[in-house]
């Protein structure tokens, strides 16, 4: 069952003056992934709002890592206020952790209006079986980044990169021929959104509903193409299969000519590289002629304060966030779209930076086949996700094969969601 804390209805007589609020803001940015942007937003929030203080702490291991700690603070009794939430966590959340929705806060401490500046579908992104539980915020896709420099001298054109899978494998064995490197580095980490692009984009899906109950689908035919495929390339020594930190070093190092993964780290990655080597993007690889479908990443803002005053500055910190000036800040400090599709048309905010910003001009171009990101649901959604990716990791270091370590995990995420109910 969902366990909301209510917003006590103190009204808008508690007065935020009555002495500094100080709110704790947990998110996953490091220095070279949104920390500075971080902030600059907190820095100028706070010059708007002398009465709240906003201390913001950094969480490793991604989503996974934050949620692990929250439900530990939760646990003790001391709660963060604002915390980035991962899309594939989201429900997760809603279910078993005590939140306040945004949707109460907007009610109780005013400026409804601020949720009506958002598309439906793009509210959608925060809310679980009709409730806005978080605030979308963050919104990326995952992008092809090349090293043009290490493409030619394999003798490849940096202005035609590849567009399918196929191509590519021609060209990273090009790139390890001539260059002894690796032409390939598909992010690696245990909340599964590498391996749900490649499987969704070859047609098949993570979870499903039959007679009522949910399925996963990573037993099917078109997940294990997927998977083999990737693990095919880690065998031949064309990819790098290895965790994110040791695979996007392999990337700067010029060691591996392509680092794909999310736009958000566009602005962190033209800073490491400058000076380094020439930094392109392009589009997510495709399965021959099929459509791709890419998870949409990023996280919305969740709201776990128990005091009003605290609940209160909370809603305020994230109306300024996923505001004009807030969203103009986020993303031009990390890559993510930002969700008032506007900005990128109005030469107050983000037309000029986008229109000179070829990079960006991807991830943008992407965002017509941009899917939810899935979270596997009930208690054991947790559970389940880890399943799926020590399946990935069997088959990327060719301790089984794609369909015996995907069939393996497949029965055991039955057993841990087989009971939970869907909607066909």
């Amino acid at each position: 069952m969902k366990r909301a804390w209510l917003v006590t209805a103190l009204g808008l007589g508690l007065a935020l003056g009555q002495g500094t609020v100080t709110l704790q803001y947990w998110h996953i940015n490091t220095e070279a992934f949104g920390l500075p942007a971080v902030r600059e937003l907190i820095r100028e929030f706070e010059r708007r709002n002398p009465g709240i203080k906003v201390e913001e702490r950094y969480h490793p291991n991604a989503y996974t890592g934050l949620l692990q700690n929250l439900q530990a603070a939760l646990a003790a009794g001391n709660p963060p206020d604002v915390v980035q939430m991962g899309y594939l966590y989201t429900r997760y959340a809603a279910k078993n952790l005590p939140y306040v929705p945004i949707a109460e806060l907007a009610r109780k401490y005013g400026n409804e209006r601020h949720l009506r500046r958002f598309a439906p579908n793009i509210l959608a992104l925060g809310q679980v079986d009709g409730v806005l539980v978080g605030m979308p915020y963050s919104l990326s896709n995952i992008v092809a980044y090349n090293n043009a420099d290490l493409f030619r001298r394999a003798g490849l054109d940096p202005d035609r990169p590849p567009s399918t899978w196929e191509g590519w494998r021609r060209a990273a064995r090009q790139i390890k021929e001539r260059t002894g490197k690796y032409g390939i580095y598909l992010i690696l980490l245990d909340d599964n959104w590498a391996i749900e692009a490649l499987i969704r984009s070859n047609g098949g899906t993570l979870l499903r509903c039959e007679n009522g109950v949910y399925r996963t689908g990573i037993g099917d035919k078109e997940a294990i193409e997927a998977l083999a495929m990737w693990a095919g390339l880690v065998k031949e020594g064309l990819a790098l299969g290895a965790p994110l930190q040791q695979g996007e070093q392999a990337f700067l190092a010029g060691e591996a000519a392509s680092f794909m993964t999310t736009i958000a780290r566009r602005a962190g990655l033209q800073e490491q590289t400058r000076g380094r080597f020439e930094l392109r993007a392009a589009r997510f690889p495709t399965f021959g002629g099929k459509p791709p479908a890419l998870p949409g990443g990023g996280n919305v803002l969740m709201v776990f304060s128990r005091d009003p005053r605290k609940q209160e500055a909370a809603w305020k910190f994230i109306q300024f966030l996923t505001s004009p000036e807030g969203f103009t800040i986020w993303t031009k400090g990390t890559g993510y779209v930002p969700l008032l599709p506007e900005l990128i048309r109005d030469p107050r905010y983000l037309k000029d930076f986008v229109e000179k910003n070829p990079i960006q001009k991807v991830a943008v171009e992407q965002l017509p086949f941009t899917v939810p990101w899935t979270s596997f649901p009930g208690p054991n959604g947790l559970a389940a996700s880890q399943a799926l990716f020590r399946a990935t990791q069997k088959a990327l270091s060719s301790q089984a094969t794609a369909e015996a370590a995907l069939r393996e995990a497949a029965q055991e995420i039955h057993r841990l969601i087989g009971t939970e109910r869907c909607s066909e």
